[in-house]
């Protein structure tokens, strides 16, 4: 098999998460529902939170936004976003997968059902299901 130089692999990689990225945000977000259409009713805003596959694009919306919901949304919202952002449905959430401090700012990366890459929100946003608890072992 041949191998690619090594000038080739950051945009490589690069294409690689744009992609997925994108994947991500069609399948979270899901499509703009038509005029018209019944079964596309809007989510209501309590039962999403904005989620980035990046912190640092999710800080910079934050910051850019004033940490306005509604800028925020409108901003992820707009077709020319590049943020990676997504309003995402609380009920896809399944765990916390990591947690980080910033400048005295605290983020979880939520982990979602069917998605391989986790989105970065303030922490505290969700509070995931509870786990049911491991049935113990019969011992002989």
């Amino acid at each position: 098999m041949p191998r690619l130089p090594s000038s080739v692999l950051p945009a490589l990689a690069a294409l690689v998460l744009s992609v997925s990225g994108a994947a991500a945000q069609g399948a979270v977000q899901g499509a703009a529902p038509r005029p018209g259409d019944q079964k596309a009713a809007p989510k209501a805003a309590a039962d999403t939170v904005i989620g980035c596959t990046s912190l640092a694009n999710l800080r910079s919306l934050l910051l850019r936004t004033g940490e306005d919901r509604a800028a925020a949304l409108a901003l992820i919202r707009d077709p020319k976003s590049d943020l990676g952002c997504n309003a995402l449905d609380r009920a896809a959430v399944t765990e916390i997968a990591d947690h980080v401090s910033l400048n005295g700012r605290a983020y979880d990366c939520l982990t979602l059902k069917g998605m391989a890459v986790c989105h970065w929100t303030v922490a505290g946003a969700v509070t995931p299901p509870e786990r049911p608890a491991a049935k113990p072992q019969k011992g002989k």
